[in-house]
């Protein structure tokens, strides 16, 4: 049986390996892992081929997450993580990313704004998001992962590991690598696209805005 755990997860070091509860002991494996800055879900079980088969990068499983980035978000940067690229002779793949566009956006001096980040992939190399973004001038001050295939965060509070049914592979298997939405999605995705580069042209003006003196 798969004892799948959703494990909110402030400190991950202590909670990889949590009670399986009962009398005996369970060799629980994570499903994934979470660097020791970044936040969110993880899985347990003490199944390792459902392990396996969940990080498979031929699977495709999706992994989604929000990330908070300090620096000046631009078309040209979202498209860069899109498309994918090399960093250093290692190729990242396109990633799925839209701005939190309700979110309030923190302006410091010079201009550089904090932006929450909606980013959804399918691979999981060390640090990658972090990678990305740094290659592209953008600091990320804050990780968190929301879901890992059809295994959600939702309101789970930091600590809790819950016990939850187990997901089927086949369903997850499915939604496969990231693709081209279709027409009616396009549209939508063309409105949100304008909102960002809206967003981004308000923040490009601050950035430009010289200082005014006001002499008493």
């Amino acid at each position: 049986n798969n004892n799948n755990n959703n494990n909110n997860n402030n400190n991950n070091g202590n909670h990889e390996r949590s009670s399986s509860g009962g009398g005996g002991r369970a060799h629980l494996k994570p499903i994934g892992r979470l660097d020791m800055m970044t936040e969110g879900l993880i899985l347990i079980t003490n199944d390792g081929q459902y392990v396996h088969e969940m990080t498979l990068p031929s699977n495709a499983i999706r992994r989604t997450y929000r990330a908070r980035v300090h620096g000046r978000i631009t078309q040209q940067k979202l498209n860069s993580i899109r498309r994918g690229l090399e960093i250093n002779g290692i190729f990242y793949k396109g990633m799925n990313v839209s701005l939190e566009l309700n979110k309030n956006m923190n302006r410091s001096k010079g201009g550089n704004t904090n932006t929450w980040l909606r980013i959804t992939c399918t691979e999981g190399k060390n640090r990658m998001i972090r990678k990305v973004m740094d290659h592209l001038g953008l600091q990320v001050t804050r990780l968190i992962r929301i879901s890992f295939g059809d295994y959600d965060l939702n309101t789970i509070p930091p600590g809790l590991a819950i016990e939850v049914p187990v997901k089927s592979l086949d369903s997850q298997k499915r939604r496969g690598a990231l693709k081209k939405k279709s027409n009616s999605i396009n549209q939508r995705e063309k409105k949100k696209k304008e909102k960002e580069e809206a967003l981004m042209k308000e923040q490009q003006v601050d950035e430009v805005l010289p200082v005014q003196w006001i002499r008493h």
